[in-house]
């Protein structure tokens, strides 16, 4: 009787000792989702990143769009006025007077001094 219960106890304590370990499976699985959140929270934020790029960029297209548009409205519309033509050359005009040409002021003439940088 002795024998049947030390083998019932050793049988026991072995199926006991073979049994499946839940804690080294759950820290595992803990870790995965650690992993698992860290990667979706990076995902997240790398797609945030884009759209905010994205958004600035179109952004400042529809403001640079917009400033060119201001602009070309207040621009003065007129524009440069066209060249004017060249005149026609004026007609010369014989004069009637035939008198020689003579000085106005008779008398002797005053002689002038001579310049001293103008050569002979």
């Amino acid at each position: 009787m002795r024998l049947r219960i030390i083998i019932a106890i050793s049988l026991w304590s072995l199926l006991a000792g073979c049994g499946e370990d839940n804690r080294n499976k759950n820290a595992v699985e803990a870790v995965i989702d650690q992993e698992v959140a860290r990667r979706i929270q990076n995902y997240k934020q790398v797609r945030m990143d884009r759209c905010y790029e994205k958004a600035l960029e179109e952004a400042s297209r529809l403001a640079d769009s917009i400033l060119i548009l201001e602009a070309r409205l207040e621009r003065d519309t007129l524009g440069k006025p066209p060249k004017p033509e060249k005149p026609e050359k004026p007609e010369i005009k014989a004069v009637l007077d035939s008198t020689p040409i003579k000085p106005l002021l008779e008398g002797e003439k005053k002689s002038t001094p001579i310049d001293s940088l103008e050569k002979n």
